[in-house]
């Protein structure tokens, strides 16, 4: 493993109201590390992932990147970060079509048609609408533009949870 620290969160805590979501959740992620996040439903794994791309403010804690404090403000700031998410929830605005959603995110059209075709996707038009992609097709085409982005590191945050078990594998 190389010791390069990509990810450092630490001491991050998050309360919605009286329900307590975080205490004191810790992340290092390295150069060249795969890490799972595991717990039951409500353990509060979306809502880490969320704070540290920028998408959920924390009460506490916090988040460095490659060494340095990051005020991640948003996933957009995330993404110009190097760190770069895919929700549970799709991040593309279904009465745009896939092109329209490219340029929103500055996403280069041809690393994400690479990616697309590597995902399993042969043929995908870039004037299709969002809303008239089936849910498979719209998780891979939100995956493939987070992966043109070429992250440095790529949070996935159950992503399959909606797919048929098929599907996912």
């Amino acid at each position: 493993m190389n010791d390069s620290v990509l990810l450092d969160a630490s001491g991050v805590a998050k309360s919605f109201g009286a329900v307590r979501a975080l205490t004191d959740a810790h992340l290092r992620v390295a150069e060249g590390e795969v890490v799972a996040l595991m717990g039951a439903n409500g353990a509060g794994k979306s809502t880490f992932v969320k704070i540290i791309t920028g998408a959920l403010k924390p009460d506490a804690g916090q988040v460095l990147i490659r060494g340095q404090e990051a005020h991640v403000g948003s996933p957009a700031e995330a993404r110009r970060s190097g760190l770069v998410p895919v929700y549970q929830e799709p991040s593309l605005i279904p009465d745009l079509d896939v092109t329209d959603n490219l340029r929103l995110g500055d996403t280069p059209v041809e690393p994400f048609r690479h990616w697309v075709n590597e995902l399993g996707i042969k043929t995908l038009r870039l004037s299709t609408m969002i809303e008239d992609l089936p849910l498979a097709t719209l998780r891979i085409v939100d995956l493939a533009r987070a992966l043109a982005s070429a992250p440095d590191v790529l949070l996935l945050d159950e992503m399959t949870a909606a797919l048929p078990t098929d599907l996912v594998e």
